[in-house]
């Protein structure tokens, strides 16, 4: 015995079918999944220069292979880094941190106006500070000078 289907619902299902086996392999391959992830460790800290917290601060650990983690400071310079979306913390491992107060600010009309870095350059886009990130919670002081 063979069901019979109007022909109205098999054009409404047999595109949404179609499109369903063809999507499926996709989402599958494209979800991020824990096996994809480096293992990870919480990293929070604070940033001082000069003996003075540093609010605003874009605080940026890089390992040597992989995806950097970032955070920024608050009012009293503390911070927590986010490896990604879904995953705070940072790779663990060796990293090269680098901080940064260099920001472009929208004006009323439209234009940009940089604002003055207070970092010096050897703690950001030169920077040659390195910390480790071990497993469990990381709590670094993070302790700068302008000299």
């Amino acid at each position: 015995m063979t069901l019979f289907r109007p022909p109205s619902v098999q054009k409404t299902i047999c595109p949404f079918v179609v499109t369903a086996v063809f999507l499926l392999p996709l989402l599958v391959g494209c979800s991020p999944t824990p096996e994809d992830q480096p293992d990870t460790a919480e990293v929070i800290g604070m940033v001082i220069l000069d003996g003075e917290p540093v609010p605003g601060a874009v605080v940026t650990f890089a390992p040597e292979t992989g995806r950097p983690s970032t955070g920024i400071t608050d009012n009293a310079g503390r911070f927590e880094l986010t490896y990604n979306k879904d995953t705070k913390g940072a790779k663990i491992g060796k990293h090269t941190v680098r901080i940064s107060t260099q920001r472009y600010i929208e004006n009323a009309d439209g234009s940009t106006t940089e604002q003055q870095e207070t970092i010096p350059e050897k703690y950001n886009a030169s920077s040659t500070l390195t910390i480790e990130v071990k497993p469990g919670k990381n709590d670094f002081p993070i302790k700068l000078d302008k000299e």
